[in-house]
């Protein structure tokens, strides 16, 4: 003989306690699994069967962030003793570039013509010219997410934020009714975390992180762990050593010119790694949980209640 949850006449909106907490948590699974799905459509990036190495540049942008580049294409005209610093910390030319340098150390050494701080080559108009062009390209290609592409993943959260608004109403109007409200409470909770978190979009994608792992383990010897020597690996390499694994491969490589040009400092502020390549930034995952409580025979929901009564649910 089977039995039914018929709605009591002073039932909230009509729905039983416990009979609403299973509805609305079923609701609230299916939109924060919807969504993940969905937001995975938008963050995957391309497939990396097809797809070539990242340039220095490229590779540093992503691990970090404009500043790192430009302290890649710094170790790459270092390596080729193209640039030295004064003892104010200004970098001058010191000798004719080399064939094959990339466009960002193209930029980088004309700006260092007449004698220029290491902030000034970041914040230089040309520097960042080449800059916004490179991240338009790995935006385009799929590795990095733009500021247009973020917000329409976090249009995402509406569903669950609406969700959770549902739950909040129902909870005031469990409250009015003179209804326990425990067990919504605490289903409420996880629920406002994941909308919260889902608010949160990385600016990598996860193309963007496989490639550069991938490209880390090919380039080990590069690892500022290894010591590679840049007068052995050349200037690209010098370059790839710090896109890869973090502004501390500079310090590590050359630390008379990265304290002349005060590197160091500029390390310090940004808190890009000085060891690794740990320093990525605006790259963060989180993750998101959802529990549910169920009502035993034996437990109450505070005030005398049962849970076959109310059901902490409103």
């Amino acid at each position: 003989m089977t039995t039914s949850i018929v709605a009591g006449p002073g039932d909230t909106w009509g729905i039983p306690g416990p009979q609403f907490l299973w509805l609305y948590f079923g609701l609230a699974a299916v939109a924060i699994i919807s969504v993940l799905i969905w937001r995975r459509g938008y963050t995957a990036g391309p497939s990396l069967r097809s797809a070539r190495d990242l340039t220095a540049t490229q590779a540093a942008l992503i691990n970090g962030d404009r500043r790192l580049a430009v302290y890649s294409s710094l170790a790459a005209l270092r390596a080729a003793g193209c640039v030295e610093s004064d003892k104010r910390g200004y970098l001058h030319q010191a000798a004719h570039l080399p064939t094959g340098a990339s466009e960002l150390d193209r930029a980088v050494y004309a700006v260092t013509r007449n004698g220029i701080t290491t902030t000034g080559v970041q914040t230089h108009h040309s520097v960042r010219e080449v800059l916004d062009r490179t991240e338009a390209e790995l935006a385009r290609d799929g590795w990095i997410l733009d500021d247009q592409a973020r917000r329409a993943v976090r249009t995402g959260a509406l569903v669950v934020f609406a969700v959770l608004a549902i739950g909040i109403a129902r909870l005031f109007a469990g409250i009015s009714n003179d209804k326990p409200v425990g067990n919504l409470v605490l289903l409420l909770i996880p629920i406002g975390i994941a909308a919260f978190a889902l608010l949160s979009v990385r600016r990598v994608s996860g193309a963007g992180k496989r490639i550069l792992a991938k490209m880390r383990r090919d380039a080990q010897h590069l690892s500022p762990s290894q010591k590679p020597s840049w007068t052995t690996y050349g200037p690209q390499a010098a370059a790839l050593s710090v896109g890869l694994f973090g502004a501390g491969a500079f310090w590590l490589a050359d630390p008379a010119f990265a304290q002349q040009a005060e590197l160091q400092r500029n390390i310090a502020q940004t808190g890009l790694s000085s060891s690794s390549y740990s320093g990525s930034s605006c790259s963060s995952s989180s993750s998101c949980s959802s529990s549910s409580s169920s009502c035993s025979s034996g437990s109450s929901c505070g005030g005398g209640s049962s849970c076959g009564g109310g059901g902490c649910g409103g």
